[in-house]
């Protein structure tokens, strides 16, 4: 008797099935738009962080120097000086010559906070392009009898130097600042 071995070859897929590729596809998508979803909120985090970054820093310089010019000046000329107005302004005489007046004032059209020192030199900027200085109030405190003490209000917002801005930041400065001499 002749014994026939036959073998049956089992049918195996090496290919994936419809179901399997429509889940794979589903988990890519997934990581893919968690991972566009999670650079978008990091770009708007450093977007909104650099308007506030931008606005503190121009705030903080502009105080500073007007402060160090006001300490600085022998007197200030209230006839030449608008106070407690926006804009203000503020004539400063100085101990040199060459720097009387130096006037501080706010170019209302583009809200640029300028500086200029005696009569013949430009007015510098003493902020950057992306910041505007919406108030500028100079208030006279001086005393009857004592050295001259003038106050400063500014409100300073970004601006973004006129580049399409989605985000906004804004401070109100206040300070008092006395001459020294």
């Amino acid at each position: 008797m002749v014994i026939l071995k036959i073998k049956l070859k089992k049918l195996t897929s090496s290919g994936f099935t419809l179901i399997e590729t429509i889940i794979y596809i589903g988990i890519i998508g997934l990581v893919i738009s968690s991972f566009v979803l999670f650079s978008l909120s990091i770009s708007d985090s450093r977007a909104k962080t650099h308007a506030t970054q931008e606005v503190q820093a121009n705030g903080r310089q502009a105080m500073e120097i007007i402060s160090q010019k006001i300490r600085s000046a022998v007197a200030v000329n209230p006839d030449m000086s608008f106070f407690s107005s926006d804009p203000g302004l503020l004539f400063l005489i100085m101990p040199e010559a060459a720097k009387t007046p130096t006037v501080i004032s706010l170019n209302q059209d583009d809200g640029v906070l300028v500086i200029r020192e005696g009569r013949f030199s430009d007015a510098i900027p003493i902020v950057s392009q992306e910041v505007k200085i919406t108030n500028l109030i100079f208030t006279d405190l001086t005393p009857p009898s004592g050295p001259g003490n003038i106050k400063i209000e500014m409100t300073i917002e970004y601006d973004g130097g006129g580049q399409n801005v989605n985000y906004s930041a804004s401070q109100d400065l206040e300070t008092t600042v006395s001459l020294r001499r």
